[in-house]
């Protein structure tokens, strides 16, 4: 469909520009390319000349709102930073305790919004979060002391 949409807008001010017997020429070689019927192929080359208004899409509004991310990542934090798949099954349990004990402030309908968050939200949601817990470098190893030191010294063990 694409390719004949293609062919029909680069064929159409040609079309529209020529007299009667280039008119029937162009549409039995159009008709030829696509396998359309001649009636069907000259309402496709009007078409292809009228300009189409494209307006942008309106996006939805965000089901979960910053209190809700922010109770999230708190959950996140408390429980050691698992990914989506972990997080999402111990949210049920976890987020009634933490609001008992007064560690989580939020009312019943975030409750409700936060428990019921998928895997998959779950991770979209905490990418920033995670991007800034990230650590630098390629290894994440630190170096140690005791290795400089025995180079540095060679009484402190043999070292070759």
């Amino acid at each position: 469909m694409a390719e004949r949409r293609a062919v029909t807008t680069a064929i159409a001010t040609r079309y529209k520009r020529a007299d009667k017997p280039g008119k029937a020429k162009i549409l039995d070689d159009l008709c030829a390319t696509t396998g359309w019927h001649r009636d069907h192929a000259r309402k496709a080359l009007r078409a292809a000349l009228i300009p189409k208004v494209v307006r942008p899409r309106t996006g939805r509004p965000p089901t979960y709102g910053p209190n809700v991310v922010a109770a999230l990542i708190f959950c996140w934090a408390v429980l050691g930073m698992p990914a989506g798949k972990r997080l999402s099954p111990a949210l049920p349990d976890l987020v009634p305790i933490l609001r008992a004990f007064g560690e989580l402030d939020i009312d019943d309908a975030t409750a409700l919004l936060l428990v019921g968050m998928s895997a998959a939200t779950i991770d979209r949601r905490l990418a920033p979060e995670r991007k800034n817990h990230e650590l630098k470098g390629r290894s994440h190893t630190k170096p140690g002391s005791l290795l400089e030191s025995q180079i540095h010294n060679p009484h402190l063990g043999a070292v070759g």
